[in-house]
């Protein structure tokens, strides 16, 4: 199928692992950041996952399911196709429901008044390590069952 839908696809593919792989080698990168620094590099990742993550991921499931509404419709989905669909809606939901909001979260700490990194830092980074890592790799779970999988 030719047109919009595919387009709106795979830009929005990238989008999100593309969105996943820059909040990860930001906060790989942030960690030997002082305190003041390191939450400046934790608003950009909240600015990455709002503006490129969470519609990306928001794209790819309304365009997946535009694409793939004539196997539905026939009843005849292949597996390469519900792997897809089936790991694809799963991530971008933890990374529409989860990730983006604790990256929102981590953007809007600030300094504490002793100039260290406020308590719910640490909570905060591990929630979204643990979603952002289970989402991108149910998003590449996706991709690898259309590339490699698809016959």
């Amino acid at each position: 199928m030719h047109g919009l839908w595919p387009l709106v696809h795979e830009v929005g593919v990238i989008l999100w692992l593309g969105g996943g792989l820059a909040t990860m080698v930001l906060g790989v990168a942030a960690k030997q950041f002082a305190a003041g620094e390191r939450l400046a590099a934790y608003r950009l990742t909240s600015a990455i996952q709002r503006i490129l993550l969470g519609p990306g991921a928001a794209a790819v499931v309304l365009s997946g399911v535009v694409l793939a509404s004539p196997y539905m419709k026939e009843g005849t989905v292949p597996g390469w196709l519900m792997l897809m669909m089936v790991s694809g809606i799963l991530g971008a939901l933890i990374a529409i429901g989860v990730t983006v909001p604790t990256a929102a979260r981590l953007g809007r700490l600030e300094v504490d008044p002793r100039g260290e990194l406020p308590e719910s830092f640490a909570g905060l980074r591990k929630r979204l390590v643990l979603s952002g890592s289970i989402s991108g790799g149910l998003g590449f779970i996706a991709l690898v069952a259309a590339t490699v999988l698809r016959s």
